[in-house]
């Protein structure tokens, strides 16, 4: 008979020490103090003197629900104070043809395609094009293609949702933001630039020593410095594993541009251009935008994407300054060591193309409270939440190389290099799939579908929906038809009932939505308004 050993003498988590004072760091910082309550302190210890990396960023839907939701944070009360504004997808341009072969525009939008039963519409929308010629999948799959395109709002003016939404947000705003409140309900907050981690006899950190001689102390530590990964990297010694051999993008130059919202409208998408090296972002925030052109160096040197970048944009960037940042793509083996966690850019990076970047700081933090250690650290909570991490950006990754992979432009070296990269085996199943006409990864919502082995939440971050907006969007389509419509008529009857929903829904929302800058003038406060008006 087995009974239970309860550890009654390990010594628990009091205190946890978060190291670098970027959006990572606050988010972290706020997160885990929430989460923890008053069982552990919680302190931050950033540099006076290192700025940060962020930018104007766009992130997904679950940010709402799974951070500011989580934390109780209304948009009513963050979204001011981060120049927020509302962002219903992603519009892609150029990417399947150059501006000079006449360029070409499609949206991945939030949300799930419609199913007639376990059929996907996007399926019995390839059967129509097979029969009738091409039509738009984007925009007849999805509402919210149409709102884009007229910039209008994904509320109604009462403040109904009515599409699914993430946002645009200025990054630097949304850590000082974090960090005024993070403050207010308790953490610690130091400024210092710390000169030594000391490892005790076990190999865990035991303390860190600030240039003054200051000795800060902790149970467990998180590492948000960026890509130093000062705890994680440098005093560790964890190997990062470099995806350089598959994503070729090593370089940005980033430009703000001040806009006139009332004047411009207010786009409620971020925008991915393909360009000659590489791609453009557009991030439209309350009275700026944030763009730029994410190239690979082995192809145009910096003088010459920065030219590019300029020409783009024309008279709009003429005065201003950019910002050159060099990074690499990639993760740490492993995200949690000994008595350390890295998040953020500490753990890994990938390109922003699929707005990213901060879904990896909260999605981590969510399994590292799963895994959050009541005393010593125990090896299988540890080893849980390294894999877990793991899958989550192997799985983004494999995503974004299907952007180039599949692209149909060849009018550059880099785009004809982006397509020649070894493709990994589970993207190649993936491709395999789509050939043969099959959905890929359906949505999970109680009961396995007839496509799909996956069976949480966790293993279907990008849905049939995700990869059939990016690949029908640049014409990789299926070389056959999904078996089960050629024996179903009536499946396609009722395919033909749902996309006429879908554009009876479209016509009924455009003449009563409101459009984005005016929905957006009663979140943000009327001086604000005033002066970007």
């Amino acid at each position: 008979m087995h009974t239970s050993k309860i550890n009654q003498e390990s010594k628990p988590v009091r205190k946890l020490i978060v190291l670098g004072g970027g959006s990572a760091g606050w988010m972290s910082a706020a997160f885990l103090n929430h989460a923890l309550g008053k069982q552990v302190q919680v302190c931050l210890v950033e540099s006076p003197t290192i700025g940060r990396i962020g930018v104007g960023e766009a992130t997904l839907p679950t940010i709402k629900e799974d951070f500011f939701d989580f934390l109780g944070i209304p948009e009513s009360e963050w979204m001011p104070a981060c120049k927020a504004t509302f962002k219903m997808g992603i519009k892609f341009m150029n990417w399947l043809k150059s501006p000079e072969e006449g360029g070409d525009k499609y949206y991945h939008c939030f949300g799930e395609i419609p199913s007639i039963g376990e059929v996907p519409l996007s399926h019995i929308l390839y059967k129509k094009w097979a029969e009738e010629g091409g039509v738009a999948l984007d925009k007849s799959c999805y509402t919210s293609p149409h709102y884009c395109e007229r910039h209008l709002a994904p509320k109604m003016s009462d403040g109904r949702k009515v599409e699914h939404y993430a946002y645009h947000i200025d990054a630097q705003l949304v850590a000082d933001f974090l960090r005024d409140r993070s403050v207010e309900r308790g953490v610690e907050h130091i400024y210092d630039n710390i000169v030594h981690v000391h490892l005790n006899e076990e190999g865990n950190i035991g303390w860190l020593v600030g240039e003054n001689g200051d000795k800060y102390e902790a149970e467990m530590y998180v590492d948000c410095t960026g890509f130093t990964g000062a705890l994680l990297g440098k005093a560790l010694g964890e190997p990062w594993i470099d995806f350089n051999d598959t994503l070729l993008t090593d370089s940005a130059v980033a430009i703000n541009i001040p806009g006139n919202p009332k004047a411009e409208q207010i786009r409620p998408y971020t925008s991915a251009t393909g360009m000659k090296h590489g791609w453009l972002w557009e991030t439209p925030l309350f009275g700026r935008t944030g763009n730029g052109y994410v190239y690979s160096s082995q192809f145009v040197s910096q003088e010459d994407a920065e030219a590019e970048l300029r020409q783009h944009f024309g008279e709009r960037a003429e005065g201003r300054d950019v910002r050159h940042i060099r990074f690499r793509t990639g993760r740490r083996r492993r995200s949690w060591v000994k008595n350390c966690v890295g998040i953020g850019l500490a753990s890994s990076f990938l390109e922003p193309l699929e707005s990213t970047g901060l879904y990896f700081v909260y999605a981590a933090l969510h399994q590292f409270i799963r895994h959050f250690p009541s005393g010593d650290v125990n090896p299988v909570h540890r080893k849980a939440f390294n894999e877990r991490v793991s899958y989550m950006v192997e799985d983004v990754k494999d995503f974004i190389i299907m952007h180039f992979i599949t692209a149909g432009r060849k009018d550059t070296p880099f785009w004809r290099a982006a397509k020649e990269v070894k493709i990994p085996d589970s993207l190649q199943e993936i491709l395999d799939k789509q050939k043969a006409g099959l959905p890929i990864k359906m949505s999970y919502h109680g009961n396995k579908s007839l496509y799909s082995t996956f069976e949480s939440s966790f293993d279907r971050f990008w849905t049939n929906s995700n990869y059939q907006a990016v690949l029908a969007g640049v014409n990789y389509l299926p070389d056959e038809i999904l078996p089960i419509l050629n024996l179903r008529p009536d499946l396609m009857q009722k395919g033909e009932l749902q996309l006429e929903k879908i554009r009876k829904e479209v016509r009924h929302r455009l003449a009563s939505l409101p459009t984005h800058y005016d929905f957006l003038k009663g979140i943000h406060q009327p001086k604000e308004v005033e002066q970007v008006s």
